[in-house]
């Protein structure tokens, strides 16, 4: 009876991840037009590329950036050539290997990437203003165990592929 209890658990935990992808893309989808300056799909990647080139001193290489993403080298290249195009994003040649490239996110992509959260911030606060303290870092840190515990099975079967 214990591994029937478990399996309806993990029957409604697939629902629920269902209903809050489908929430999230809602959530994607009301950002305001004037932060349209971010290509569709590319909000991640900017925000990564901003975390790992925190200073003059890092630099966000694309191989790297594809591995911290979990995606395919050729879909991150393409989302990058977005960001660089829309001025957010400069790929200059690697000081210490000519040969690459190292990734910064640019003044206009680092403001824009500040309104963009600023507003998600916002719209989360409102959306979340019943929620106390302990209910946000009790979500927050199942929410982390969980993408921890997804990612490290299948980060692992996306390296063997490779």
């Amino acid at each position: 009876m214990v591994d029937d209890d478990a399996a309806v658990a993990r029957r409604e935990l697939l629902t629920t991840i269902g209903e809050t992808l489908k929430a999230v893309r809602l959530f994607k989808n009301g950002m305001p037009v004037h932060h349209s300056a971010v290509p569709a799909g590319t909000l991640q990647l900017l925000a990564a590329i901003d975390r790992m080139s925190p200073g003059t001193d890092s630099a966000c290489h694309l191989k790297d950036l594809a591995v911290h993403s979990s995606l395919d080298p050729s879909t991150v290249s393409r989302s990058v050539a977005a960001l660089v195009k829309s001025g957010l994003v400069e790929r200059t040649a690697d000081p210490a290997d000519g040969r690459a490239s190292v990734l910064t996110v640019t003044p206009h992509g680092r403001e824009t990437l500040n309104e963009v959260m600023g507003w998600a911030t916002d719209n989360l606060a409102d959306v979340l203003r019943d929620w106390t303290r302990q209910d946000l870092a009790a979500f927050t840190s199942l929410m982390q165990r969980f993408a921890t515990d997804l990612k490290s099975r299948y980060d692992t079967s996306l390296e063997a592929a490779r």
